[in-house]
């Protein structure tokens, strides 16, 4: 039976509650569950008065025991209901350690308010001396479950208790990390409540603490395409703005992956105006213009070459971005990029593949005639199969790429290849 079922069995008064509690003490066979449930019903009736008398009889010291081992949970009840005068009757009759009692999931009552919001229960447990540094089993603190359910007066009340480290200007446990390494901050960017972010940063939330996957604040903000929170962000002289992860991307990779998504380009538009560095490399040493090659768009890379992104760099393969557009089927980005370096048409990787070849090998028909028509040299033979692209497309058994190469060379824009597309 759940503590709720249990509340709708019973309607007490205080007289009643406190007379059932003493005759169940005088048993020398004593069960704190029966009185467990007696202050149950009490809570649930809101019934400070008989609260007290419970406890003013002679059944403290076994309430107070059967209450480190419990099957009910008064106080987590009594914070949940935000009734101040409960919470209090039973913060007077309980030792300080009770008040931090974990429920099955490792909530405290604590965390209890502060996860619905419950401002006059938290200054009443605070006050009480309910501790905010311990944590449920995800590692989320009371701060943390404001913070991600969006209640900015409970993450203020919260912050307003906390103790100051030595030597610091912020709250000791405003950056405390839960079991996957986010804090506040990250928690309530991900659960996009703005308020509560601009509340944090406000007192002095560490905005560069990285979780376990070197994710910061505003490189996640920059994945939600949360705008807000990036301009907030980077108003901060402290924002390590190039930042990366530990795969090495950094903010403005992950913004020219949503603007390729999203066809919204106006975070990287401001990180790029707020002079990100735009040919930092990844840990596979692609740029944030080789990897927007191999999106699905141009709209990521007209903004980064705009913002001074080198043309001529190379993945760790060898690989150019026009090679990578080709090669993950691009066409847009590709008629971009060719538009601005048409040298790059035929450079090979480091395995003597040009992006002809890559557009053969991947069947990406679309991209192989734009790459013929733009001038890429049908004709050059490839150590690799020892042979032009044209035998590699016989030897895959693609009939529409070899009528393709057979109709059309690097110098005829004839409609017969047009016709072999369609």
């Amino acid at each position: 039976m759940t503590a709720h079922s249990f509340a709708i069995a019973f309607d007490p008064v205080s007289d009643a509650a406190a007379k059932s509690a003493e005759e169940t003490a005088s048993d020398d066979h004593f069960d704190t569950e029966p009185l467990q449930a007696q202050l149950m019903v009490c809570v649930y009736a809101r019934d400070a008065a008989g609260i007290r008398a419970m406890f003013a009889k002679n059944n403290a010291e076994k309430l107070i025991a059967g209450l480190k081992a419990p099957k009910y949970f008064p106080l987590h009840a009594a914070a949940l209901s935000d009734e101040g005068a409960v919470l209090n009757a039973l913060i007077e009759a309980l030792p300080v350690e009770a008040l931090n009692v974990s429920d099955a999931s490792g909530c405290t009552p604590l965390m209890c308010a502060a996860r619905h919001g419950h401002v006059v229960a938290i200054h009443t447990l605070l006050a009480g001396k309910a501790r905010l540094d311990v944590t449920d089993q995800t590692g989320y603190s009371a701060l943390m479950w404001a913070a991600i359910s969006g209640f900015v007066d409970a993450v203020k009340v919260l912050l307003s208790y906390e103790v100051y480290a030595v030597n610091s200007a912020q709250p000791a446990g405003i950056d405390k990390q839960d079991a996957k390494g986010d804090t506040a901050l990250i928690l309530a960017i991900r659960a996009g409540h703005y308020d509560v972010v601009d509340a944090l940063i406000e007192r002095g939330a560490d905005i560069n603490t990285a979780n376990l996957k070197g994710e910061r604040a505003l490189s996640v903000a920059v994945s939600l395409g949360r705008l807000r929170v990036v301009r907030l962000l980077c108003e901060r002289r402290d924002v390590d703005i190039n930042a990366a992860d530990n795969e090495g991307v950094n903010a403005l990779m992950r913004a020219a992956e949503y603007a390729d998504w999203t066809y919204d380009s106006s975070i990287l538009s401001f990180l790029i105006r707020r002079r990100a560095e735009v040919d930092l490399m990844d840990h596979d040493g692609c740029s944030a213009l080789l990897r927007a090659a191999k999106g699905k768009s141009d709209i990521a890379i007209e903004y980064l070459i705009a913002g001074g992104a080198q043309l001529h760099i190379t993945d760790s393969n060898g690989c150019s971005a026009v090679a990578l557009a080709a090669k993950h089927n691009n066409p847009h980005a590709l008629r971009l990029l060719l538009n601005r370096r048409r040298a790059l048409i035929d450079v090979r990787d480091h395995r003597g593949r040009t992006p002809l070849f890559h557009a053969v090998e991947t069947a990406n028909h679309e991209v192989a005639y734009e790459l013929i028509k733009q001038g890429a040299d049908v004709h050059l033979r490839y150590d690799e199969i020892d042979a032009t692209v044209l035998t590699l497309a016989r030897q895959r058994g693609d009939q529409r790429m070899v009528s393709l190469l057979r109709r059309r060379d690097a110098n005829n824009d004839s409609k017969e290849a047009i016709e072999v597309l369609e």
